[in-house]
């Protein structure tokens, strides 16, 4: 497990310098911690200089008594001039040195250690395992980590001499080591015995085959033993933005001790480190830039978050590793033939797909391999120079077929685009590539009780009867100039399509939704198991058509609001008890058509209000009763738009008593009463807000009788 602690000064009212702070503060949270169960204490912080004496003492006790404290080292640079025969300056020579806590703090202390990280504005990818500029001094987490694998020394000790017979001069007993605070005798000659060529390999390999052990004993040793065959550095496997890494407030572990009513924690077996950490940038004084660095915010990863993360790929040994030189050498030359032998030698419409399925192969097994084994492959040469020079040479060798090329893609899109979206789509691609600004109308449509009929029939019958659905309704669509964008399931997407807008366009819809609303109801009486009721929403305006997918697949799509409105249109059937439901902008102007304006409604998943109208039939097959239907609810209508509930209710009551089945009217007869009940306000504007789907009366045509 992993955590750390995070400061805040402001619970304490002290200045954001922890290493200022008063140090009984730190020897009360030492005890805590230990009270808690911590199996390593690491402090990010410096104790360079003794301060009040009595406070100093309560603290090396505490970290004397804990006896898993790890303590920060300061690595100091000091600069040496050199000069020549002449005296004359020929150069500097800088080296480091460490700077531990004060004598008696850190003689208390398991052990002190540094971490360096780099102090100018460059990414932050790697850190020290060991600081050879420091004499090869182990860094802050490979030391947290071998004492919290202590106990796990004897049996090391026995995996190594059974491989090496120098393993005989190491210190049998570490923890002895450990209280005299000189845990770096046994860490130094370990990593020089574990990097000895074949060494650490054998005694991984002898790790895992031993079935004496624990799976989690023989993994804590096997991580330890890569901790020591590492070079210097390893690439930090971050798992995430800022405080990704459990943290916990200063205060509250402060605040945890044994005194009755103090807050309970438990760390037991776990990690902790103590340094600053703050969630706000302002206050942020240990900031490191990393991938995860936010460009909005410019918080930064703490330098503790940095060593926590560090120790926590040792725990699970899982570190950044990049792909070896001769590994390397071979992908990149495998990879290089592989493309250059497809762009040169493949036609560059299925060189395109295969290309972009190759790239995209090659980023999921990156990412696999990173997020699985945190394997690092190069991306920048095989995908960013490599691939594009492989493109370069295959449009070039193919420049003389491009005419022919282009044909061929046209004969695809063929397939399965009617032949006017194909010169569109043709159009579109060299002009303005992913689509064109349209003014259109679109027809969603959806059946009810298809879920029944899918739960109760078999697949294949359920496909042959929904393909003479979908029969029926194409054949109107196609008639009336429209095409089938979408289906899914038992719904249905058709688009009417032109540059400018035109009143005829919005007609074909409408004339084409009444002959699927026909065809329909004649396909519902023939299925007697269910009633197969099909409900049609329309709703017009601006769109954008074009290709939408990839280049081995995409559909001739249109994308814009119209699109959700007609299906929200579509799903207010079920609520209004109609069959085809239209939006005003489709309708307007459209005097053929015998409408019935149904008000002002706020569908779901919508802001603005639409105002909805049903589309009933022709204005030449109506007869007198819908016109004294139509002309009757337009009246109620206008009185509940005014707010006069009792009188429209009286409106609608008197229309449900000649037209029982008509939904609308039921539906605002419902609204009437509930308004009378709960009035909306004086604000109200008139507009109904539908906030779910539900089935008032039957679906029922315009009585024509």
């Amino acid at each position: 497990m992993r955590g750390f602690e995070r400061l805040r000064a402001d619970r304490f009212g002290l200045p954001n310098q922890p290493r200022k702070w008063p140090r009984q503060l730190h020897a009360r949270l030492v005890d805590n911690l230990s009270r808690a169960g911590a199996a390593v204490v690491g402090f990010d912080i410096h104790f360079e200089e003794p301060r009040d004496p009595a406070q100093d003492q309560l603290f090396v006790q505490a970290v004397q008594r804990a006896g898993n404290v790890v303590l920060f080292e300061y690595l100091r640079k000091d600069t040496h001039p050199l000069t020549d025969a002449a005296g004359r300056n020929s150069g500097d020579v800088v080296t480091e040195r460490r700077v531990p806590p004060f004598p008696a703090l850190a003689q208390a202390a398991a052990a002190t250690a540094p971490f360096p990280l780099p102090k100018v504005p460059v990414k932050v990818s790697q850190f020290w395992l060991y600081k050879d500029g420091a004499g090869d001094a182990a860094t802050l987490p490979v030391v947290m980590w071998q004492l919290r694998t202590l106990a796990l020394y004897p049996e090391l000790l026995r995996q190594l001499r059974a491989v090496s017979p120098a393993a005989s001069q190491l210190p049998s007993d570490a923890e002895s080591l450990r209280r005299a605070g000189n845990l770096r005798s046994v860490m130094e000659p370990l990593r020089a015995l574990l990097r000895q060529p074949l060494v650490g390999a054998q005694v991984r390999a002898q790790l895992a085959a031993d079935t004496t052990l624990s799976p989690a004993t023989r993994k804590m040793l096997s991580a330890l033993v890569q901790v020591y065959q590492d070079e210097d550095s390893r690439y930090l496997n971050f798992y995430g933005p800022p405080h990704s890494i459990t943290t916990l407030p200063y205060y509250a572990v402060w605040q945890a001790d044994a005194s009755p009513g103090a807050p309970m924690l438990d760390l037991r077996g776990k990690m902790v480190f103590v340094g600053f950490s703050e969630s706000q940038q302002p206050e942020q004084q240990d900031g490191f830039y990393t991938v995860y660095s936010q460009a909005t915010s410019g918080l930064d990863i703490s330098g503790v978050e940095i060593a926590a993360t560090a120790l926590a790929n040792m725990l699970e040994d899982n570190p950044v590793r990049p792909l070896g030189s001769a590994a390397q050498f071979a992908l990149l030359l495998g990879w290089g033939l592989l493309v250059g032998t497809i762009a040169l030698f493949w036609r560059v419409g299925l060189c395109s797909a295969v290309l972009t399925a190759l790239v995209l192969v090659y980023l999921l097994v990156a990412f696999g391999l990173f997020t699985r084994h945190a394997l690092w492959l190069p991306l920048v040469l095989p995908l960013g120079l490599q691939l594009p020079a492989a493109l370069l040479a295959g449009s070039l060798w193919h420049y003389r077929d491009v005419g022919r090329e282009r044909n061929r893609i046209r004969q695809a899109f063929r397939h399965y685009l009617p032949e006017r979206a194909v010169a569109a789509l043709a159009r579109d691609l060299r002009a303005a590539p992913g689509g064109e600004l349209m003014h259109g109308v679109c027809l969603a449509t959806d059946a009810a009780q298809y879920s029944t009929l899918a739960e109760h029939m078999p697949p294949q019958e359920l496909a042959a009867l929904m393909n003479r659905y979908y029969e029926l309704l194409f054949q109107p669509v196609r008639q009336h100039q429209g095409f089938v964008s979408d289906i899914v399931g038992d719904a249905m997407l058709a688009v009417w399509a032109q540059v400018q807008p035109d009143a005829s366009q919005r007609a074909q819809a409408c004339r084409a939704a009444l002959d699927v609303a026909r065809a329909a109801e004649g396909f519902s009486q023939s299925i007697k198991s269910v009633e197969f009721a099909t409900r049609l929403g329309l709703h017009a305006g601006t769109i954008m058509l074009g290709n939408i997918g990839t280049v081995d697949h995409f559909e001739y799509r249109a994308v814009g609001d119209i699109v959700n409105t007609a299906a929200r249109l579509q799903a207010l059937n079920k609520v209004l008890g109609t069959r085809i439901l239209a939006s005003h902008e489709t309708t307007e102007g459209l005097d053929e058509f015998m409408l019935r304006p149904l008000g002002l409604f706020r569908v779901p998943g919508k802001t603005r209000p639409t105002a909805v109208v049903e589309l009933c039939g022709y204005t030449r097959e109506a007869t007198d009763n819908q016109h004294v239907l139509l002309k009757d609810f337009a009246a109620a209508l206008g009185q509940f738009t005014r707010a006069d509930f009792a009188t429209a209710r009286n409106g609608f009551e008197q229309l449900l008593q000649r037209f029982p089945l008509d939904g609308p009217s039921g539906y605002y007869l419902g609204l009437c009463e509930r308004y009378l009940a709960k009035p909306p306000g004086p604000g109200w504007d008139g507009v109904v807000t539908v906030t779910e789907h539900r089935t008032r009366r039957r679906i029922a045509a315009l009585p024509d009788v």
